[in-house]
């Protein structure tokens, strides 16, 4: 049986000269940033609550025990980086999320009702009767989240990254999916999760079983400067070592700093123990708060840019950071002149505390007539005290992600990255 390998750790990214790379055994894919669906409907939420969507927003947290399908479709709105594909031949250029949370490879349909699906307007619709290499199957696909369903059925197609292909891959093509992909640029996604025995192929296990990268892991790198569309890369088969942080000694010599290797549950998601979260005195050091104090799971996830965990302990954090509740979005705001005196908080894990200071958890935004705002972006996920700590080893709190995937034993492993 297959194991796997999850290595996230804190890192820098060093900007890459082009969008595609094909190395000796792995491939570079170059990600590209986007304005989150949520933080676009912030900017314009006037527009959304015209067409009748803006109860979506307002929507109530996820209830206890939700399946795989609704935790994914409540994390639409966080979608922050994409990456191109194609699709067929002649090829159909698609933007894609690059998920962990999904075992499922999708994208959006040429069948798609455009007239009573607005997440399908604007966006690239695969068309199969335009593809000589597509393959019928028609199973019908559903995930279901009440009204806001995603619906399709499953094809065969070739899909290409890079120079290389993957033939007769299964994936579903969506013919109905939530209208918050309306703000979104992304027109589908490739899963990146673990496979379990009913679970549909992610899509680096394809290209790892047709030989197209040698190390069945991947890689990746989000960059750190929000004002740049270039948002970092995923290397499949590959993991680069001068992103890690490294000290320079006076003689020259440099030691790239050990990684933390924590276990992973067996599972779809990327999930690992946290011993506990600590919460540092804006003005005492010595007064530190603990939270999740007999330890919880974390989720490792490359699709949000939301902290989720246990409503009585991120309540907890809001009242230290002295955070006040916005009127939509599902957000909590900060004093934009306090962000840098913010409370230190810490993830300790495996013994080793990871921290993180005000500028590391906040997001900065402007909305039009209101004025600059920091963010402190959480959602809910009721679950048996699942911490998702996604900001922590993605795209909102760090500095940067790096995360490499190795199918050889249930790993995952935490570090201190390079920093530009």
């Amino acid at each position: 049986m297959n194991k796997v390998y999850l290595y996230s750790w804190l890192c820098a990214i060093i900007p890459v000269i082009c969008s595609w790379e094909k190395g000796d055994g792995y491939i570079s894919i170059d990600l590209i940033r986007q304005k989150t669906p949520r933080m676009q409907y912030l900017e314009n939420p006037h527009l959304a609550d015209k067409m009748g969507f803006g109860e979506w927003f307002h929507k109530p947290k996820p209830k206890p025990k939700p399946g795989n399908d609704s935790i994914a479709l409540y994390r639409f709105l966080d979608y922050e980086f994409y990456a191109k594909i194609v699709i067929g031949h002649p090829g159909q250029t698609m933007n894609v999320a690059l998920d962990t949370g999904w075992t499922l490879s999708w994208v959006l349909s040429a069948k798609c009702q455009v007239l009573t699906t607005p997440g399908c307007w604007f966006h690239n619709m695969y068309d199969h009767t335009r593809s000589s290499k597509y393959k019928k199957d028609g199973t019908p696909y559903v995930g279901n989240e009440g009204k806001y369903n995603l619906t399709g059925f499953y094809s065969y197609e070739t899909i290409s990254v890079a120079h290389s292909n993957v033939t007769n891959f299964r994936f579903v093509e969506m013919d109905n999916v939530p209208w918050t992909y309306l703000f979104s640029k992304v027109d589908g996604l490739l899963g990146l999760g673990i496979r379990g025995p009913k679970d549909d192929e992610p899509f680096f296990y394809a290209l790892h079983r047709e030989n197209n990268i040698t190390n069945f892991l991947f890689s990746v790198y989000m960059n750190r400067d929000r004002q740049s569309t270039h948002g970092g890369n995923v290397i499949l088969g590959f993991i680069q070592d001068k992103h890690i942080h490294q000290t320079q000694f006076k003689n020259g010599t440099k030691i790239h700093d050990k990684i933390k290797f924590l276990p992973v549950e067996p599972g779809q998601y990327w999930k690992f123990s946290v011993d506990k979260v600590t919460v540092k005195s804006d003005t005492n050091d010595t007064d530190i708060t603990t939270l999740c104090p007999n330890g919880c799971k974390a989720i490792s996830d490359t699709s949000s840019s939301t902290i989720t965990g246990p409503e009585d302990e991120v309540d907890k954090i809001h009242e230290l950071i002295k955070a006040q509740k916005f009127p939509f979005g599902g957000i909590w705001t900060v004093s934009c002149t306090s962000v840098n005196k913010l409370p230190e908080i810490s993830f300790v894990l495996g013994g080793q505390s990871f921290k993180l200071k005000g500028p590391n958890y906040i997001i900065r935004v402007r909305i039009p007539l209101i004025r600059t705002l920091y963010f402190f972006i959480y959602s809910w996920l009721l679950a048996n005290r699942v911490l998702s700590i996604q900001n922590v080893l993605k795209n909102t709190t760090y500095s940067h992600l790096c995360i490499a995937l190795t199918l050889n034993m249930y790993k995952i492993s935490i570090g201190t990255c390079l920093i530009n």
